[in-house]
């Protein structure tokens, strides 16, 4: 059974729906913002940090090498009768190697956030999906839907106003407003007049009168016994 629609005001439709617009570009806004936020990190993590911690490892081998040099020539040479200490080529060496280890460890460090920061990107794109998909599809299916209720409620007042007949007439007014709907279901086509008087009509079987048998005449009696 259908209702009719008691719309006072499109206002409050329309308020609805600048609210799903501002809803949409803010969240839009900050989708973006967030995605471009993660791309930079990544980028960061996965191809500057190993980059830089590649040439400092490259480098601290270096001054490793440099350091074991310096202290083996600091041997080869003693002062008299003594062995030289080559202390301070000693304390260079070390300070070289713990650079080298340091730098190492560096490199171990980007190659486990590398790996964490794939995880967790992994996981926020499988939650964010849901609101992904509601500023995508769901909100603007929704502004649409409201677009064509306030479209459909101004072509109703344009024919309320245009023709004063079908104002009190909800079904010509549907079909001036929806004259080819598609979703209608189709009625079945008239049946023509002369095709009904053409039309047999079977005897009702309760009027049809039982068959008499015939009775005996008044004159004829039946003979009797004597």
């Amino acid at each position: 059974m259908s209702t009719r629609a008691n719309v006072q005001s499109t206002e409050a439709i329309e308020a609805v729906r600048t609210a799903l617009l501002s809803f949409v570009d803010q969240v839009g806004d900050a989708l973006v913002m967030l995605e471009t936020e993660m791309r930079r990190v990544q980028d960061w993590l996965e191809h500057d940090r190993p980059r830089f911690w590649k040439t400092q490892i490259r480098l601290a081998t270096d001054q490793v090498n440099e350091a074991q040099a310096a202290l083996h020539r600091c041997l080869m040479f003693p002062v008299g009768t003594e062995r030289p200490s080559c202390h301070e080529e000693r304390m260079e060496l070390k300070k070289s190697q713990a650079r080298l280890a340091y730098c190492h460890g560096k490199a171990e460090r980007v190659r486990h956030w590398m790996r964490n920061l794939q995880h967790e990107i992994f996981e926020y794109e499988g939650r964010i999906s849901q609101l992904v998909r509601l500023v995508e599809l769901d909100a603007p299916r929704a502004i649409g839907v409201l677009e064509r209720i306030l479209r459909r409620i101004e072509e109703y007042r344009a024919v309320r106003a245009g023709s004063a007949a079908a104002a009190y007439n909800d079904l010509a007014l549907a079909k001036e407003i929806w004259p080819d709907d598609k979703d209608s279901v189709p009625l079945a086509p008239p049946v023509p007049e002369a095709a009904i008087r053409a039309t047999p009509v079977a005897p009702d079987v309760g009027t049809l009168a039982e068959p008499v048998a015939p009775n005996a005449s008044a004159g004829e009696q039946e003979p009797t016994e004597g």
